[in-house]
């Protein structure tokens, strides 16, 4: 879908959050294409690729945070929030051995974009004054690669 395309306006002054910002995207639409095929065991490996890769994402997103002196802990919250959900559409899912609907597979597809992108135009966008003022190449130590 390409209302869920990374594009120039969602850029957090950042090189490396819009890099993994880029990539979750992509990795949703694998998520999706994984659900349509309806293909258990493809979709639990591709929704655990996703997952891991949100939680690099969110740890690099903390380190970056608390580098630049940006208050954090109402963010924080919200990525446990996404975490949870990811455990649970996965239980649900798995539980339905690649057997589940096309509204089901809709719906979960439009939670991770819906998500995906809120986080970036909503929640990241408060971090991007503080972005700015640094190189946009700008890397704390410890940084990780999702």
């Amino acid at each position: 879908m390409e209302q869920w395309t990374w594009n120039k306006s969602m850029s957090v002054g950042n090189a490396f959050l819009d890099a993994d910002h880029r990539k979750l995207l992509g990795m949703i639409e694998e998520v999706e294409s994984a659900m349509r095929a309806q293909d258990a065991a493809t979709f639990s490996r591709t929704l655990k690729t996703f997952e891991n890769a949100v939680r690099i994402h969110f740890r690099n997103e903390e380190l970056i945070a608390l580098t630049i002196g940006h208050p954090f802990e109402q963010h924080k919250e919200e990525h446990q929030y996404v975490l949870n959900e990811l455990q649970q559409m996965e239980a649900e899912l798995i539980d339905m051995h690649g057997r589940w609907s096309e509204s089901a597979s809709t719906h979960y597809f439009i939670f991770l974009s819906s998500w995906a992108s809120e986080h970036i135009r909503e929640d990241d966008m408060l971090m991007k004054l503080e972005l700015q003022s640094r190189p946009y190449d700008f890397k704390p130590d410890n940084l990780a690669s999702p």
